[in-house]
């Protein structure tokens, strides 16, 4: 089955500032629903990937190295941020999951999460653009990052893993491996570069 790459264009949605989470999340909302959405409401899990995680790439490079290997997790010898703490349990990705339409996304989180800024939105990837601004800085000492890409997977080939340390979290579990190693691409459902 052929991999989905789109793009939408988000001129504005920079991260040396707080960005405006709930103009600029409905519109990565809007195209994964265009993208991905269907009549029928169906379940997907997304990655959000930030270039400054993977220096030297760009748009276009890094959305090739993930329609080759299935993931951004294409080096053996880089090590995750927080490898020391989810290496252990066999995590390979961290996902979001949401229910997709043709005309609507939401998450499948049993119950609704504050963004880093405070608030409840009905829009999934405000809290992601929201977790990505504020969460680096605290849960790695790092940098706001931006969402660049956005990685779709089919969630019958994920597994869950439950992690101790994330207290009574809920399937779906945002901490997963693949479930056929050999086949990433596979779960690879496509991709969107956010420009």
């Amino acid at each position: 089955m052929p991999v989905t790459v789109a793009t939408v264009s988000l001129p504005t949605y920079t991260v040396r500032e707080r960005p405006d989470i709930e103009a600029i999340g409905p519109l990565i909302d809007e195209a994964v629903c265009k993208n991905f959405g269907q009549a029928e409401e169906r379940a997907l899990a997304m990655r959000g990937i930030s270039l400054i995680d993977h220096p030297g790439h760009t748009h276009d490079s890094l959305a090739e190295v993930i329609i080759a290997n299935g993931t951004d997790r294409y080096d053996p010898e880089r090590k995750s941020q927080l490898h020391g703490a989810y290496d252990p349990h066999g995590v390979e990705l961290h996902v979001g999951y949401c229910a997709v339409s043709a005309t609507s996304l939401r998450s499948l989180r049993p119950d609704p999460s504050p963004t880093f800024l405070g608030t409840i939105s009905q829009s999934p990837f405000a809290k992601n653009v929201s977790d990505f601004y504020a969460g680096p800085p605290l849960d790695r000492g790092g940098v706001p990052l931006r969402i660049d890409l956005i990685t779709v997977y089919d969630p019958d080939h994920l597994e869950g893993i439950q992690i101790p340390f994330h207290g009574d979290e809920q399937p779906p579990y945002s901490a997963c491996r693949f479930k056929y190693p050999d086949r990433r691409q596979d779960a690879l459902l496509g991709l969107i570069k956010v420009l």
